[in-house]
């Protein structure tokens, strides 16, 4: 299933008021939770890691273990920052298809080709002009859902068969507020807060590259 987008950013309340500092805010999200880790990204085939994503094996690892600690795994909220220009579609996002589709037959090759549409904006307008989230001075479309359903956005595809992968989310949290997600925008870490349960169950899961963090501003230099 695909994750619902809300109108209501109610929800959200409790930590965007919280009042930590904004760099703790962003990095490890609100005060408050037992402890805190860092869940270190995948590396790229450069070499260096992922900036403000989680792939798709290190988030259902990640999934796996949270919902092993919240009494609302069925009940969640996930938020994604609106500043991806593959979420606009247009020529923010044209170059992404730039070369998709049928390859074409060799006797088109010198003949003028049609050009192609600019790819729509990935979520139907009522989305797009909805209200927005402002969390740590950035603008977040807001979803609900169940944790296994963690960036299924229900995105459109950019057309000509081409699949629209869409960021993986850059806050999550239960209903319960068993735990927070934060995965800040050009970060190559993940910040996580829970309880000790929680945090010793990352700690030790061999799928996931994860470190102790203090919720300290001076930890995060």
């Amino acid at each position: 299933m695909t994750l619902r987008p809300l109108t209501d950013l109610t929800a959200a309340d409790w930590f965007v008021h919280d009042p930590a500092p904004a760099a703790l805010r962003t990095h490890l999200g609100p005060s408050g939770f037992a402890a805190y880790v860092r869940v270190l990204h995948g590396p790229t085939g450069q070499g260096d890691r992922f900036e403000g994503h989680l792939d798709g094996t290190l988030l259902a690892a990640l999934v796996d273990v949270l919902a092993r600690h919240t009494s609302a795994a069925s009940d969640c909220f996930f938020a994604l920052w609106e500043g991806y220009g593959d979420i606009h579609g247009g020529e923010a996002a044209g170059f992404l298809t730039a070369f998709s589709g049928p390859t074409r037959w060799p006797g088109r090759i010198f003949t003028k080709e049609r050009p192609k549409a600019p790819p729509p904006p990935a979520f139907p307008p009522e989305v797009m002009d909805g209200p927005l989230l402002t969390a740590n001075g950035e603008a977040h479309f807001l979803f609900a859902g169940s944790l296994a359903d963690a960036g299924q956005w229900g995105a459109a595809s950019y057309g000509s068969g081409v699949p629209r992968d869409i960021n993986s989310p850059n806050l999550m949290w239960p209903a319960d507020r068993a735990w927070f997600v934060t995965t800040s925008i050009e970060g190559t870490w993940t910040g996580v807060g829970g309880s000790e349960g929680l945090i010793s169950a990352l700690l030790h899961d061999a799928r996931l590259e994860v470190v102790r963090q203090r919720y300290d501003e001076a930890a995060l230099r």
